[in-house]
């Protein structure tokens, strides 16, 4: 009796384990499932419907399915298996390349999140107060270097440097002054005008009858000089604020951006980083801006003074030959 008992036992766990093995093999036939509900970044967290969710597998099988107004997706009979979900949705960014393991049986929750796109006004507004002086710097720095710009090329001489010189140089050795002031005025242009003023001044003293010194010359050289070396260095001072004052207020605005991430941080602690995500993005636009404001701006200005220190020495140069000339010219008339 006891060994048919035993025997009895023994056929029912064999029955037992059979059945539970043909139930998971059905269970495993038909993959496993993946889930999850996809919000957006903002503090509401609010769903968002209409989203193409994309699971591919490693080896190239794609799975597809679309939140509905709860912001959930389902798919199920995923094979098992490694998988990569990306999420897609217009005025949205996209996520793509989240991780998943999917086993046979499995239920897989994967909660997304999505951040909408910004447009201009959305993304200036992240700026803050700050926005208003950076923009400011903006306008003021793409005014001055466009109409710097235009000042430098239009006082670009008409001839050639070195044609120009050894065409004032021929007129000086036939001693014909009315030819160089001629070539001058051909010629335009800073340098041009300011040896203009030398030949006039000597021009003058000749049709006056008198002798003339060359700390006359370089008088009269040096007032025109005082004319023409201004118009080249006006608003520079501007650019060189703006490319120091730029960077200024992209700090203040990173430092009034941290302030208001650390006073979230008090109030609301660590647990959500969404609370800290306003003010920590307004740190890093403002430095972004300031620098992207300052950069060219310093470039430029740099360029301009090395414009201007470039034509004072072309001056100086070439007025000191022009005036030894003109003196050797007379001592040798003489």
């Amino acid at each position: 009796m006891i060994r048919f008992s035993f025997v009895l036992m023994l056929i029912a766990c064999i029955g037992m384990s059979t059945g539970i093995a043909f139930a998971q093999d059905d269970a495993g036939a038909g993959g496993g499932t993946v889930r999850g509900q996809i919000l957006d970044t903002t503090t509401a967290q609010n769903p968002i419907d209409g989203v193409d969710v994309r699971i591919v597998a490693i080896g190239g099988e794609e799975h597809t399915a679309t939140t509905d107004a709860n912001g959930e997706y389902e798919k199920s009979g995923i094979p098992a298996g490694r998988y990569l979900i990306s999420i897609y949705k217009d005025g949205y960014g996209p996520r793509e390349g989240k991780p998943v393991s999917v086993i046979n049986g499995g239920d897989h929750y994967v909660p997304l999140k999505m951040t909408k796109k910004d447009n201009i006004v959305t993304f200036f507004q992240k700026f803050g107060f700050v926005f208003w002086p950076l923009a400011l710097c903006s306008i003021t720095a793409l005014t001055f270097i466009i109409e710097r710009l235009f000042t430098f090329v239009r006082s670009r001489s008409r001839i050639g440097t070195e044609q120009f010189i050894a065409s004032i140089a021929d007129s000086l050795r036939k001693e014909n002054i009315m030819e160089a002031v001629s070539t001058c005025e051909e010629a335009g242009g800073p340098l041009a005008n300011v040896l203009k003023a030398g030949l006039l001044r000597y021009s003058q003293a000749q049709i006056e009858e008198r002798d003339i010194s060359k700390e006359e010359i370089q008088e009269a050289i040096e007032e025109a000089s005082l004319l023409e070396i201004p118009e080249l260095e006006r608003n520079l001072p501007v650019l060189g604020t703006v490319a120091v004052v730029s960077p200024l207020f992209g700090l203040l605005g990173t430092v009034t951006g941290m302030i208001s991430a650390f006073t979230t941080i008090a109030l609301e602690g660590t647990g959500d980083p969404q609370q800290l995500a306003g003010g920590i993005s307004q740190a890093l636009l403002t430095t972004a801006a300031g620098l992207t404001v300052a950069i060219p701006c310093l470039i430029f200005f740099q360029l301009f003074d090395s414009w201007v220190n470039r034509h004072m020495v072309e001056i100086s140069q070439v007025s000191t030959e022009i005036v030894n000339q003109l003196i050797v010219g007379e001592s040798s008339g003489a």
